[in-house]
């Protein structure tokens, strides 16, 4: 039993001797320190003294990045002890040569990176600040309102932002284009410097815009709150209208209010008043818009044939109630709503037709939710030339409702105009599905003029469809005969979509040539009196042949004086 006891005793014994012989580790400070604790931790890791050899490694390690005292020393010693009990002091040493070097510098690049990877140092706040007053000098030497906001919007505590804000409101000043721009510009600078010029100019606009509507009501508004120049176009407008329709009992109520044209005028109507009584039924012809009913009837076919009737009448104060048709629940009415909006806008005079859809696009774009809503968007987006936008709110009305027939007339369209040959494909079959449900629902039953009359929409759609994608136009002729055989049972008591189309186009071009038999007659008188009307014909007519046809006819004409 003694033997393994003093075999215990022999191997302590040797351990005991063989840690005797080995070498005590170096002060830090001695040369070579580094290399015997790195080759004391790569040889025996876990032995007793590994511990102290990385302590004193990092003393050694410490007092060299010290004394080198660089960057990359500091971040070498970072990299290999990073939670040491120097670390923080050498952070902090790092700190300051990259701040001293930043500092130095001085440029954007520098201080960014030194914040990139300094964020927390004692010179953060100091170089955030010079930083902002860099790029504030950068944003001021431009002098464009985004890079102005962009600053602003990053830097909303550091000096500078008065300056910037001042620099901002010229911006926005001198890139407020019409008064649109201008009315932004009042909206976004409560205190700005040219606020008066801005009301000014939007009060221009406001009166500018109402006479070129010939908005009596909104002039007088305008008079009445004392905007400059409102009263003597309100006058204008009225004295323009009473003399191209020869109307005595509007010139008499000019003339008593002091205007001397309107007395001259009622002077020259007394004195021949033969004359006056035939050219009288003449400048009416020439005049629009003309006279319809104010309300939109119950009836969905009557409110069809209403939409057509302000559409013909060329009555741009019709146009929102017209866009509003165009989210009803008959098909008949929503497509006709939308070819009359199209025809209304193509007619008017161009101007007029860019601000009338303009405002429509400001009243209904901001509340636009539904599919209808969005065409609309999209079909005054498209009036007004801005196709992108046009196409981008007719997929989303499509989005919003697939089953939406006129969101998909529109969209389809506008595919065909701007969009990709692929989607362009799939609007159209999209289109297609509408027309087919809609003659699925329609088509069966004995015939009426209602279903009719849907069936007319439901083979329209189809039409426009095959007219994108050639591949749908089998589809579209299927519609066609169905049609044709409802009309054909209604035995000609009802007018079929083809004869009601081609009626329109009669009444088009019967009231054009009435206008320019007007123009002709007019041009050929010798009174005065015709003057007013030709002119009125030349500058706001809708066709260009009636519009030349006025010009050359009063060319020949001198111009009237006031006396």
């Amino acid at each position: 039993m003694r033997c393994p006891v003093l075999l215990s005793v022999l191997v302590a014994s040797l351990a005991a001797a063989s840690l005797g012989c080995v070498r005590e580790l170096p002060r830090p400070d001695e040369p070579g320190a580094s290399d015997a604790y790195r080759h004391e931790l790569d040889v025996r890791p876990h032995s007793p003294r590994a511990f102290q050899a990385r302590q004193q490694l990092e003393v050694a390690e410490y007092d060299a990045a010290k004394s080198a005292h660089t960057v990359l020393a500091y971040r070498r010693f970072l990299e290999e002890f990073p939670e040491g009990s120097h670390a923080t002091d050498v952070r902090k040493r790092l700190g300051e040569l990259r701040w001293a070097a930043a500092d130095r510098d001085g440029s954007e690049l520098a201080l960014r990176g030194f914040l990139a990877d300094e964020g927390q140092s004692a010179h953060a706040a100091e170089a955030w600040s010079r930083l902002s007053q860099l790029r504030l000098d950068a944003a001021l030497r431009d002098g464009t309102a985004p890079v102005l906001r962009d600053w602003l919007q990053e830097n909303q505590t550091a000096a500078g932002r008065e300056r910037a804000l001042a620099a901002l409101d010229e911006a926005d000043f001198r890139a407020a284009n019409g008064p649109e721009g201008m009315r932004a510009y009042l909206a976004d600078h409560e205190g700005g410097a040219h606020r008066a010029a801005a009301a000014a100019a939007v009060e221009r606009a406001s009166v500018e815009e109402a006479a070129l509507l010939e908005d009596e009501a909104q002039l007088q508004t305008l008079a009445k709150s004392g905007i400059g120049g409102a009263a003597q176009a309100a006058s204008e407008v009225a004295y323009r209208r009473a003399a191209a329709l020869l109307d005595e009992g509007r010139l008499g109520l000019l003339s008593r209010r002091g205007d001397a044209r309107a007395a001259h005028d009622l002077a020259t109507l007394r004195k021949d008043p033969r004359a006056a009584q035939a050219l009288e039924p003449l400048a009416q012809r020439l005049f629009l818009p003309r006279a319809t009913l104010d309300e939109l009837p119950g009836g969905p076919l009557e409110r069809a044939a209403a939409l057509r009737g302000w559409a013909a009448s060329i009555d741009g104060a019709r146009l929102q109630r017209m866009l509003a048709e165009m989210a009803s629940p008959r098909a008949w009415v929503s497509l006709t709503a939308l070819e009359a909006v199209q025809s209304l806008l193509a007619a008017l005079p161009s101007a007029e037709s860019h601000l009338r859809a303009a405002r429509a696009l400001a009243s209904v774009k901001p509340v636009a939710q539904d599919a209808p809503q969005l065409a609309q968007v999209a079909l005054l987006e498209r009036a007004l030339g801005n196709t992108d936008a046009a196409l981008a709110d007719a997929r989303s009305a499509v989005a919003r409702d697939a089953r939406s027939l006129v969101a998909s007339f529109i969209a389809a369209t506008l595919e065909a105009e701007a969009g990709e040959p692929a989607v362009r494909l799939l609007a159209a079959q999209g289109l297609a599905a509408r027309a087919r449900e809609l003659a699925e629902a329609h088509g069966q039953g004995a015939p009426e003029p209602l279903a009719l009359r849907e069936l007319c929409a439901s083979r329209r759609a189809a039409e426009r469809a095959a007219s994108i994608a050639p591949a749908l136009r089998e589809e579209a002729e299927a519609l066609r005969r169905k049609l044709e055989e409802k009309e054909r049972a209604l035995g000609g008591a009802f007018p079929g979509c083809d004869q009601e189309a081609a009626d329109a186009q009669t009444e088009l071009e019967r009231t054009v040539k009435d206008r320019l038999a007007a123009a002709a007659a007019l041009g050929r008188s010798s009174s005065p009196l015709a003057r007013a009307a030709l002119e009125r014909a030349r500058a706001r007519d809708p066709d260009a042949a009636v519009r030349a046809a006025a010009a050359q006819t009063a060319q020949a004409r001198p111009p009237r004086q006031a006396q």
